[in-house]
């Protein structure tokens, strides 16, 4: 009972101070008056699945840098994990077709951004198994470790990779994995905004970082200007 480690705080203080630290994803409430430690906060290290450790061991002998990127990074902040997904892959812009042909080799079948939504169905219908990668060129490194994107940098690209090539994944699902980032204090919000600046998405970002403290006036009167 956190009121008997406090007996001189008033109550309205101690659940705003809980409140808080809920926020700030220190703690997560359980149920009313009930409230648990968050052993994620903080927490960016994702566990490595076999492609992700295969794609890896075949890219490092390449010399060339990448990073995976998406929904590997963010699988554990699902509640339902796909059975079949592609892959997100950001390659050193200058060397494409030498880290394409060394996964061709590997055995893996490469996409283009453009066609994600054909070639995943197409793949789907034919029974073809391979593991799908989306392929994406790039110049800049500022937003990975190890190969593994930043939270933040994952949550981006999956959001363009859902909103512009058609990635399967529904917008539904990509808001429960938010909300659950958010909850579980594993999202620098300013840091995506950041980061969403390098893909033109500040605004789309913004709007979703910014809509619990936008009133619902402000809400319709920007639906009403969108269909002026």
């Amino acid at each position: 009972d956190v009121q008997t480690l406090f007996p001189d705080m008033k109550q309205s203080s101690i659940y705003w101070n809980l409140s808080k630290l809920v926020e700030a994803g220190y703690l997560k409430r359980v149920r009313t008056g009930v409230y648990a430690f968050n052993e994620w906060k903080g927490k960016t290290k994702i566990a490595l699945t076999d492609d992700i450790k295969r794609v890896q061991e075949i890219l490092d002998e390449s010399g060339f840098e990448y990073f995976i990127s998406g929904l590997d990074v963010l699988q554990r902040f699902m509640q339902h994990v796909p059975e079949q997904y592609p892959m997100i892959l950001f390659v050193e812009k200058t060397a494409h077709e030498e880290m394409v042909n060394y996964l061709l080799d590997g055995g893996y079948h490469i996409i283009k951004p453009s066609e994600i939504r054909q070639q995943y169905e197409d793949a789907i219908l034919s029974g073809n198994d391979k593991k799908q990668i989306v392929v994406y060129d790039t110049e800049n490194f500022d937003y990975e470790a190890d190969g593994i994107a930043t939270i933040e940098k994952a949550f981006v690209d999956l959001y363009f990779s859902i909103t512009r090539n058609g990635y399967p994944l529904s917008l539904q699902e990509l808001v429960r994995v938010y909300r659950n980032l958010v909850r579980l204090g594993n999202i620098d919000k300013k840091k995506m905004i950041t980061v969403s600046t390098k893909r033109n998405l500040q605004s789309d970002i913004r709007l979703i970082v910014e809509t619990p403290y936008i009133t619902d006036a402000a809400m319709q009167f920007a639906t009403i200007l969108r269909k002026e």
